[in-house]
């Protein structure tokens, strides 16, 4: 009987203590050596992305504000829902939609405009409310999407829907559908990280939707 290197187990039975160590090390040696190698060759390749352009944006930092105010209050200047506030919501708006149950007894649904003012700021004009205004100092840096739209009523598959493009559970996250797509610069860091706000209360973004879903993760 041998070892896969050829040498008999017999003669392994009388090695020195010295030997069996020298040997041992040099097998050693040779796995590290082998799991070194595909770091380097890693290292030397360009990055991977799918795309056909390299990306313009490098990293992206996702803030997720559970419980923070309506667009309407921020962004979304709407001078017309403003002069209609109080006014009972035009069937032709509604369209026959779900209700919530907080509202599904109400005998009336009244429009509720922005309480806070708005102002044009940079070159662009950006409406932006009075609540930023830092944040309108930098208006012309800024992209604002308005084109977005969802038909989830409650909270829970609205915020799922957001995270995941799906209103039920188990769909790949927004981090793990851009490292699917995008790739990762390194094999020995996470394409993306989930840093979860200290609250006294539960946490507003439940882990579920930062998952990989049927993705490899």
């Amino acid at each position: 009987m041998a070892q896969s290197d050829g040498t008999p187990i017999e003669t392994l039975v009388g090695l020195t203590r010295r030997e069996f160590f020298g040997r041992t090390a040099r097998g050693i040696g040779a796995l590290a050596l082998a799991s070194l190698l595909p770091q380097a060759a890693w290292a030397n390749r360009p990055s991977q992305t799918g795309l056909h352009h390299p990306a313009k944006a490098k990293r992206i930092i996702y803030l997720f504000q559970a419980g923070g105010p309506a667009q309407q209050d921020l962004f979304d200047y709407k001078p017309l829902l403003n002069q209609q506030h109080g006014q009972p919501l035009p069937d032709l708006v509604r369209r026959g939609q779900r209700l919530t149950a907080m509202s599904v007894n109400q005998s009336v649904l009244p429009l509720a405009g922005s309480p806070f003012k708005f102002a044009q700021h940079g070159q662009s004009g950006a409406w932006i409310s009075e609540l930023m205004p830092n944040l309108a100092t930098v208006a012309d840096e800024l992209c604002f999407v308005k084109s977005m739209f969802t038909e989830a009523i409650n909270h829970d598959p609205a915020i799922t829907f957001f995270q995941t493009g799906a209103e039920l559970a188990g769909r790949p996250s927004f981090g793990a559908w851009l490292s699917y797509g995008l790739g990762s610069l390194s094999e020995d860091l996470p394409a993306f990280v989930v840093l979860a706000s200290a609250n006294k209360g539960d946490q507003p973004l439940y882990a579920r939707l930062w998952g990989s879903g049927f993705l490899d993760s």
